[in-house]
């Protein structure tokens, strides 16, 4: 049922009315409730689901070092009845709220395929250091090693950036264009690098390299002229990284974004402000994210060295996402029934007048 309501953007509701054999919506969630819900604190209901997102690992995640990169995605949320006062977080106004159920994600390449193999619930006062560290420490009990780690804008804060400090590894973060000092450093036309000292009243201060990447707008999000890219690299020292590198793997990696419209995409509809059954969903929902390219990834890979090129070319276009969605409600249509047509004569209590 949950599956089923993924794969079409519906609600439970939805579903149930659809197939012969399923279980009602009620049913359902009353299941839930009483199997999982209830007996599982918040905490202890996303470890279950980040063990059912590495569940089958594919080889070769804990070879080598690799890259990351670790978001935030907002869910809009509207009113507050039956929610604990730290379970909505605040944000920019969207869809006609500024509250929200927010997530954490940590997403890996590999052989260039991007999964989720980390996933939090981020309450309202949570700091972001401690959601950081939260994810860090699901990757190292994975045994995943990391080489570069990009982060969002969401993430500067000089706890966070004296945290990487000390890293093995290179993160990289985005840095929000706002201050009178960092916009005065928004100049000239060529990408440059130099140093820059952040500071904040209650963590102290940093400072790190600041690589100041230039590009044209050419009229992305209605702007035209010179735009700024600046970010922090910090931890390992030594960094050989150019800025025209740093600008180019931030933007070719950080397609997270386009992972969470994927997810969007097969995440079931709920009215329901239950943050347990929101978090299940979004679990759900980048599972079938997840399986779609690692699907994909063992079809390339099953196919003769010299014909793969083709093949991957081919299942771009045959198993796109939506196409695998068919696929499984293919499936859960013959196991359940689909109801042939409407019911005759009609369940009213009274007779319509017309």
């Amino acid at each position: 049922m949950l599956v089923a309501a993924a794969a079409q953007e519906r609600s439970l509701e939805r579903v149930g009315q659809h197939l012969v054999q399923a279980p009602s919506a009620n049913l359902v969630r009353q299941y839930l409730l009483e199997r999982l819900f209830e007996r599982e604190e918040l905490d202890a209901l996303e470890a279950r689901c980040n063990a059912l997102l590495v569940s089958h690992l594919p080889p070769g995640l804990t070879g080598r070092p690799l890259w990351l990169a670790i978001d935030l995605t907002l869910l809009p949320s509207y009113g507050t009845q039956g929610l604990e006062p730290d379970q909505l977080r605040r944000g920019e106004a969207k869809a006609g709220t500024t509250r929200f159920h927010c997530y954490a994600t940590a997403s890996v390449l590999h052989a260039g395929r991007r999964v989720t193999l980390a996933l939090t619930f981020v309450h309202a006062d949570e700091a972001l250091l401690d959601v950081l560290l939260d994810l860090l420490g699901c990757l190292k009990r994975l045994g995943v090693r990391i080489n570069r780690l990009f982060l969002d804008r969401e993430f500067t804060s000089v706890a966070i950036l004296c945290h990487l400090a000390e890293q093995p590894f290179t993160p990289i973060v985005a840095l929000p264009k706002r201050g009178e000092r960092l916009e005065a450093l928004l100049v000239g036309r060529a990408s440059y690098r130099t140093t820059y000292t952040m500071r904040s009243a209650k963590d102290g201060e940093v400072t790190f390299p600041l690589y100041i990447a230039c590009r044209y707008a050419a009229g992305r999000r209605g702007r035209h002229g010179i735009d700024y890219l600046p970010f922090a690299v910090v931890g390992q020292p030594g960094c050989r990284l150019s800025v025209r590198q740093v600008a180019r793997e931030y933007r070719r990696w950080f397609g997270i974004e386009t992972s969470y419209r994927q997810m969007n995409a097969v995440r079931a509809l709920t009215t329901s402000r239950d943050p347990a059954l929101r978090l299940l969903l979004v679990t759900i929902a980048l599972l079938l994210v997840n399986l779609w390219v690692w699907l994909k990834a063992h079809l390339v890979t099953s196919t003769p060295s010299r014909a793969r090129t083709a093949a991957r070319a081919w299942l771009e276009q045959a198993l796109r996402l939506d196409r695998l969605c068919d696929l499984l409600l293919l499936a859960i249509k013959a196991g359940y029934q689909v109801h042939p047509a409407l019911h005759y004569p009609f369940p009213f209590a009274t007779p319509l007048k017309l």
